[in-house]
């Protein structure tokens, strides 16, 4: 394999079931290992506006256009995996399931399953993403806000410190989740081929061929992962969270004085709509910034505590994760 241009877009992806998904700017690749043992392999198109807009390619806008990008196609190519992973049997239990509820709701019939599940693409996604921001919201949104409350400190009177100590409830409870989901089965061996991502990742970078006897020696944590920008966010949503704290009360004069629900709510709105949109372009900037400049030592020191966070979040891979993680990152680097 030809070695890679400095100038020549980073590649990234994620894990999913029995398989990996790579991208770039404009391209992702999803590979999957199907229930006879061999590798399914589909290539799709990134209608990125970013790639439209020179506007959305700005710095600490970028940001998030490619967080709700990656967000929509991790969502995609998850359901992608599950339905290639799944034994045929299950597969057609979950069509003519889903043809009978089509068919009870506008009383008609379907000619096909695959017609329905394309037709629906967008439905499922979406439905797949509400419980799952849901979630996020609950664990690490309301429950740091409300038990740091009940602690007894209280985010009008000592914002910065409210917020320290919420930032630290926030992620104990992720680092508490990802440990009881990373002792399931499925779970352990998604964990597995997120380490097969970032070893196939580590060798094409390092130009070496897309084989497993090169692959195997890398290191399965890499600085670029989501784990590591969400330890950004993680710890930005510390500094910026308390200045809107600051602001309403500048805003509405009476707010130390609204009932506790009302405040609540109308800071965690905020947080959500305002500030995290703002750290997540920080962070978003921040990962690049440690990518470019992860000789120095500051830097070094920036990217620890993610890469601590990625002991969890990746497993050594066998050899036959490695080739469905190599299979992924061929499709998109040959085209």
């Amino acid at each position: 394999m030809a070695k890679p241009k400095e100038s020549a877009t980073h590649i990234g992806g994620q894990a999913v079931i029995e398989g990996v998904m790579i991208r770039n700017k404009a391209i992702y690749t999803i590979a999957v290992r199907k229930p006879d043992g061999t590798i399914s392999v589909t290539t799709q198109s990134i209608n990125s506006p970013a790639q439209r807009s020179k506007a959305l390619r700005a710095p600490f806008i970028r940001g998030i256009v490619v967080l709700i990008e990656n967000l929509v196609l991790g969502i995609k190519s998850l359901l992608y995996s599950a339905e290639v992973a799944m034994p045929e049997e299950e597969k057609e239990k979950r069509v003519k399931k889903e043809k009978r509820v089509k068919e009870e709701q506008e009383g008609t019939k379907t000619d096909s399953g695959d017609r329905l599940r394309s037709g629906n693409a967008d439905i499922i996604v979406l439905f797949g993403m509400v419980p799952a921001l849901l979630l996020g919201v609950g664990l690490f949104m309301v429950l740091p806000n409300i038990s740091t409350h009940y602690i007894g400190v209280i985010e009008e009177n000592r914002p910065f410190l409210f917020n320290f100590v919420a930032g630290g409830i926030r992620l104990a409870v992720f680092v508490i989740y990802i440990l009881a989901i990373s002792f399931m089965r499925d779970i352990k061996r998604t964990f597995q081929y997120h380490g097969a991502e970032h070893k196939c990742i580590y060798c094409y970078e390092a130009a070496k061929p897309l084989v497993i006897e090169e692959a195997k020696p890398f290191k399965t944590l890499h600085p670029r992962c989501g784990t590591s920008f969400l330890f950004f966010v993680f710890f930005i949503t510390i500094l910026v969270f308390p200045l809107v704290t600051v602001c309403l009360r500048f805003v509405i004069k009476d707010f130390a004085h609204l009932h506790i629900l009302y405040r609540k709510l109308i800071t965690i709105l905020l947080h959500l709509c305002v500030a995290l949109p703002i750290i997540a372009s920080i962070s978003y900037e921040l990962l690049k910034l440690t990518d470019r400049l992860k000789s120095s030592f500051v830097m070094k020191a920036l990217i620890a505590p993610g890469l601590l966070l990625q002991r969890i979040t990746t497993k050594e891979p066998d050899d036959a994760q490695l080739e469905v993680a190599m299979e992924a990152v061929k499709a998109v680097t040959s085209t």
